[in-house]
């Protein structure tokens, strides 16, 4: 399948019991998202070969392009104060980013037919970022913010979920229910 779109940022606050969260809210428009996955290694040798081979998932780097730095949303995203009455935001050494669930919506084609997947990781921790800035020149061009995050598994060893659906709606209601879900914890 051809991806051939994105939108519906959503987040919310993952609470203190790492298995449910806050009022889920938009983030913004998207542009793109670029997801790494970072991964431990580990290779046997025996016999002049490589008999075993072992990975694992360590973490995941999520980068987001989008259309406008809201200062109300990346204020809670990252930790920073802002005074509602001023509008001032102020960045501290003490500012602390909570871990927050994240999804979006990606259309997908294959063979003329639309699917659409609810994309989602229910712990990542955004990291505070000034957007970039350039000199107007001859012709118009736009200038989009962009964040990293960093995604690790929860209390249940689940660091993404996702699930294709038929219509657009259906994946909405998926990506919704993403949010609300209560998984116990792994037991030891």
């Amino acid at each position: 399948m051809a991806n051939i779109g994105m939108k519906l940022l959503k987040y919310a606050i993952l609470n203190e019991d790492e298995n449910s969260y806050s009022v889920v809210k938009t983030m913004g428009k998207a542009i793109s998202a670029s997801i790494s996955i970072n991964t431990s290694e580990g290779s046997l040798y025996a016999d002049d070969t490589l008999a075993e081979f072992e990975t694992s998932f360590q973490s995941a780097n999520v980068t987001l392009t989008l259309d406008d730095d809201n200062d109300t949303v990346f204020s809670e995203i990252l930790g920073k104060t802002m005074d509602t009455t001023s509008g001032i935001v102020s960045s501290s050494i003490n500012d602390n980013s909570p871990y927050i669930g994240f999804g979006y919506i990606v259309s997908k084609v294959k063979n003329n037919v639309k699917t659409y997947r609810a994309q989602f990781f229910p712990k990542i921790k955004f990291k505070p970022f000034i957007p970039d800035a350039n000199t107007k020149g001859d012709s118009i061009t736009y200038g989009t913010p962009s964040i990293e995050g960093t995604t690790i598994a929860n209390n249940s060893g689940i660091w993404e979920q996702h699930v294709d659906k038929t219509t657009e709606a259906e994946a909405i209601t998926a990506l919704t229910a993403f949010f609300v879900q209560v998984t116990p914890p792994i037991n030891d």
